[in-house]
């Protein structure tokens, strides 16, 4: 146990806080030479990979584009946690998720919440990396105007006051192709409050903020009455899972280094199906 203290021929004696503040000097250099070595090799270690990783929330993870990123999510290799927020208790994962497997529905948490009530019940729900509002609906679903905007503007601006409070840097927004923030409400309800949602989210000062503009979606067993009928008369729709694929490619990217952080991203249906490629 004892430590003993080699001089030098013809170097004097060494007071011992000297010697260990050599040997502390030559410690951090070989610690730096170390992390050097180190991160040349990054890619390939465990711990380099887990600062890639990331825990994310989907708002509206039982409609038809959310089900879909909340599968795509459980199963990717970067996200280790899925939050699904839903309206009520989801008894049957593998029902609600269809595509997941036993393995990545281990990785999906619950969260029913009230929306009327979000900043109260959101709970732990809205502490992850990265956000995703996909909620939405029709004026025919929500039984009219009132019932339409409370859904895309008032519950969509809810949820990204819970995220911005919760410190979420990553936020991603669904609206639709051709929302553009210059119509007037006379001409589109739809479109003018599909882009005050977009407006009210950007304001809130997210590091980055994707806002996805897909076109006509195939959403699959959800369709749509409207859809129906486009489908029926040979249109040929995005598909949610195109969609929903992109945005989790969005997300790796992001948090890899790969993509540089943006206020403000509007994906187009082409970026879209590029990222999905």
């Amino acid at each position: 146990g004892e430590i003993r203290i080699e001089n030098e021929p013809g170097r004097p004696p060494r007071h011992p806080a000297t010697v260990t503040e050599e040997v502390s000097h030559e410690c951090m250099a070989m610690g730096m030479a170390e992390r050097t070595r180190w991160n040349a090799d990054a890619p390939s270690l465990p711990s380099a990979i887990a600062a890639q990783m990331f825990r994310a929330a989907v708002f509206g993870s039982t409609g038809a584009t959310g089900r879909e990123l909340v599968r795509e999510l459980a199963e990717s290799k970067s996200c280790e946690r899925v939050h699904a927020i839903t309206r009520r208790q989801v008894e049957d994962l593998s029902q609600t998720f269809p595509g997941t497997t036993e393995e990545s529905r281990k990785k999906i948490v619950i969260f029913p919440v009230d929306f009327e009530n979000l900043s109260e019940t959101v709970g732990k729900a809205a502490e992850v990396d990265v956000a995703f509002c996909c909620l939405g609906t029709t004026h025919g679903d929500a039984g009219g105007v009132k019932g339409f905007r409370k859904v895309d503007l008032t519950y969509v601006l809810a949820t990204g006051e819970v995220c911005r409070s919760a410190g979420v840097s990553n936020f991603h927004l669904v609206t639709a192709a051709g929302v553009y923030r210059s119509l007037p409400r006379f001409v589109s309800n739809y479109v003018w409050t599909k882009a005050r949602s977009e407006e009210g989210i950007l304001k809130l000062g997210f590091a980055s903020c994707a806002i996805w503009h897909p076109g006509f979606l195939d959403r699959g067993d959800l369709t749509r009455k409207g859809e129906s009928w486009a489908k029926f008369f040979g249109a040929c729709g995005l598909p949610v899972s195109t969609l929903a694929k992109s945005m989790r490619v969005y997300a790796e990217q992001l948090a890899a280094g790969k993509r540089d952080a943006k206020a403000e991203d509007v994906i187009e249906n082409k970026g879209i199906r590029a990222l999905a490629a």
